[in-house]
């Protein structure tokens, strides 16, 4: 008879609970630290700013977006903005973590999305808490005037970061787009989603893209009766389309339909569509994530064909330099024509001392163009 091998020695359970125990006081350690550099970064960028000078420009867009489709440029609006200037007598940002009350201890709040409903305007947008899992959700803030916000609450929550909430109306109903990061599970798809009661209930009603590779921010637009978006990765940028708007959308037949152009490679907001032109928002991400926006005119687009060239004027967002807010890099940009010009939200981060302080310091700012 063989005999059996002698077993490992337990480990005393007072031992375990104290080797838990260091490694909950190390990982607490390291956020601790983290927030604490965090604080600091928040200190020194919100300094307490005086209004941008000049006079507000009111914001009177009355029924130019009235009805089922939202927004559907119109005949009037000139060109797309060239270079985009904080709003006169406005104090940005307008809406900052410390604005968020029911998502914990939120980092941020970044990807702006306008959407005038009647005398209201609506503002979807990521907030992020870095503690939390998932990182991410939409939230939703509301306006009188444009200019003035007040947070509500957030809106769309799923087991996944969420982001970019490309929001829109068509045919009478509401449509959001948040972009999905699928973290350890592969590549995430994009969905859209419908109100089932706007602006606080979203059901998802179909999965529009299964990309081959891990793309983001996806921008749909009407051109030539077809449905249009761009997706990109910040290195190539890829196009999809469909007949229908909740239908699976085909892949563009030269994928990636722009390579290898970090200076402009991943959409930084809404696409403005006129009779004649397309005018897209790019992020410039060759020297930092997010850094820029450029515009850029798509002169060709069919199912088998695409070019773009960068307008006159751009980048139309960049970041100030030194302290501030928005000293280090702009990257998202959603403008919307009132008759004189163009009401924009946008974003910006921190730029001295991120690589110390984090990058997770985006607000939201009110800009004209």
């Amino acid at each position: 008879m063989t005999a059996s091998p002698p077993r490992p020695p337990t480990p005393h359970p007072y031992r375990r609970r104290g080797r838990t125990e260091r490694i909950r006081g190390f990982l607490s350690g390291i956020r601790a630290v983290e927030r604490t550099a965090w604080h600091t970064g928040e200190l020194l960028h919100r300094r307490p700013e005086d209004p941008t000078p000049g006079r507000r420009t009111p914001v009177d867009i009355g029924d130019r977006y009235a009805g089922g489709t939202v927004p559907q440029w119109p005949t009037d609006a000139p060109r797309a903005p060239s270079r985009l200037t904080p709003a006169a007598g406005l104090t940005n940002p307008v809406l900052t973590a410390a604005d968020v009350t029911d998502f914990g201890n939120a980092d941020c709040v970044a990807d702006p999305f306008l959407l005038p409903d009647g005398d209201t305007w609506h503002l979807f947008f990521e907030v992020y808490n870095h503690q939390r899992e998932p990182t991410a959700a939409i939230a939703h803030a509301t306006s009188d005037d444009g200019y003035e916000w007040t947070y509500d609450r957030v809106v769309v929550e799923t087991d996944e970061h969420l982001s970019f909430p490309y929001v829109f109306r068509w045919d009478g109903e509401y449509y959001l787009v948040p972009d999905r990061w699928a973290k350890t599970r592969g590549v995430a798809g994009v969905t859209l989603y419908r109100a089932e009661s706007f602006p606080h209930q979203w059901e998802p009603v179909a999965d529009l893209v299964q990309p081959a590779t891990d793309v983001h921010d996806f921008a749909p637009f009407r051109w030539d009766g077809r449905w249009w978006a761009l997706a990109g990765d910040g290195r190539d940028l890829y196009a999809y389309h469909s007949d229908t708007l909740e239908a699976e959308w085909e892949p563009h037949a030269g994928n990636p339909v722009v390579a290898d152009r970090r200076i402009a490679a991943r959409p930084a907001g809404r696409p403005l569509v006129f009779e004649d032109r397309i005018v897209v928002f790019l992020q410039d991400t060759a020297d930092r994530y997010g850094e820029r926006v450029r515009a850029y005119a798509v002169t060709t687009l069919s199912p088998e064909a695409y070019a773009d060239r960068e307008q006159q004027g751009s980048p139309v967002l960049e970041p100030t330099g030194g302290l501030g807010w928005n000293s280090g890099a702009m990257h998202t940009v959603d403008p919307w024509y009132d008759g004189s010009g163009y009401l924009c939200a946008v974003d910006g981060t921190i730029g001295a001392g991120y690589q110390v302080f984090g990058d997770h310091h985006w607000a939201i700012g009110i800009y004209r163009g």
